[in-house]
């Protein structure tokens, strides 16, 4: 069945008629033609042409006449309006169309200018909280005493020890005390083939559904153009394949207990005191008085090894508000003070930062 023509609609842009019949070339209110601005378009209600007329349209599209700017039937050789001949004139509709929209199609826009920032206010903002960690950061002054010095040196000692131990062999210096067959592994191994089945999808012609698209033909009508879509559904299929099956298989091995000889923490030997003078009343930390830090006597067994030494020297402060302030310290900076003197220091919270302007780490 041949596709149906169908008759469109134009306004006239001199008087503003609406809704003409596209097959009138002239506006039927003010007589203007149609002319190169004329657009035609498809009305609510469709009108179909009867099969004699139809014959007459969707042949080519209107010419336009180079002269006044109408438009012309496209089998007309002479302008209809001032009666020019069409093979002095060039262009068509669709060409008409093409400059329109050419014309129409919008500039690049230009780029938006930066939004003005509120870099008052932030720069406010900023400012405040920078004040504010400087502020709880920034190291501070205090006039402090000394009010203890303590130390504490330790020796750690390890021992020469049979110890039971297990594993997969038996390293140098070891006795074996006994092993069995264990698990070391698994392997994959090749149990036979089975069939399974499984789901195949394919695609089965379900039907067509009609799409109409309307095609302007340039000459006051549309072509009606119905196109069969093919339509499909999914549909599954059982098919069988033959798979491997595996099976897990152990590998045994030896494993080993054995005794051997390790050294092994055994103890640390501390020693520690409050310094050099003697105590004072109030300033005590409850530590023995010693007359300078030594090294506590290991007294090492036939077994025995020190495995590391350590110490630590530390200066107490109270300032005079109460606030008490520690530092750990060389030996050298801690055997300089003596409880009673002056130091000044700088703080951070809780944490000594500078000792009489020397830093301090720790």
């Amino acid at each position: 069945m041949a596709n149906k023509i169908i008759k469109g609609l134009w306004d006239c842009p001199y008087c503003g008629q609406k809704g003409i019949d596209g097959l009138v070339k002239s506006c039927p209110n003010c007589a203007h033609p149609q002319d190169a601005g004329t657009k035609f378009y498809l009305g609510e209600k469709k009108e179909v042409l009867d099969e004699e007329k139809a014959k007459n349209y969707g042949k080519g599209a209107d010419w336009t006449c180079a002269f006044c700017g109408s438009l012309n039937r496209y089998g007309e050789a002479n302008c209809v309006n001032c009666g020019a001949e069409r093979a002095d004139s060039s262009g068509d509709y669709f060409e008409n169309r093409r400059k329109e929209e050419a014309a129409a199609k919008p500039p690049e826009p230009a780029p938006r200018p930066p939004k003005k920032k509120r870099t008052g206010l932030i720069v406010g903002i900023l400012i405040a909280l920078i004040a504010v960690v400087v502020f709880a950061v920034l190291p501070r002054s205090r006039a402090t005493t000394v009010t203890d010095k303590t130390w504490q040196r330790t020796v750690a000692v390890e021992a020469l020890t049979t110890v039971r131990e297990s594993g997969w062999s038996i390293p140098s210096g070891g006795t074996m005390t006994g092993s069995s067959q264990a698990i070391h592994h698994y392997d994959q191994v090749l149990d036979h083939y089975a069939e399974e089945e499984y789901e195949v999808p394919y695609q089965v012609l379900d039907g067509y559904d009609t799409q109409t698209d309307y095609k302007d033909n340039g000459d006051g009508t549309f072509t009606e153009v119905e196109t069969e879509i093919p339509r499909y559904r999914t549909e599954y299929r059982t098919e069988t394949r033959t798979v491997p099956v595996y099976r897990q298989e152990p590998v045994y091995a030896t494993f080993y207990e054995y005794d051997i000889d390790r050294w092994v923490p055994q103890r640390q030997e501390a020693a520690r005191g409050s310094g050099y003078e003697p105590k004072t009343e109030g300033l005590s930390r409850d530590l023995p008085v010693d007359p300078e830090p030594y090294w506590p006597d290991t007294r090492l067994g036939g077994n025995e090894r020190e495995s590391g030494r350590s110490e630590e020297y530390v200066l107490w402060f109270t300032d005079a508000k109460g606030n008490v302030y520690s530092a750990a310290v060389s030996q050298e900076v801690w055997t300089k003070y003596a409880r009673g003197d002056a130091v000044e220091l700088e703080v951070q919270g809780r944490r000594v930062v500078t000792l009489d302007g020397m830093r301090i780490y720790g």
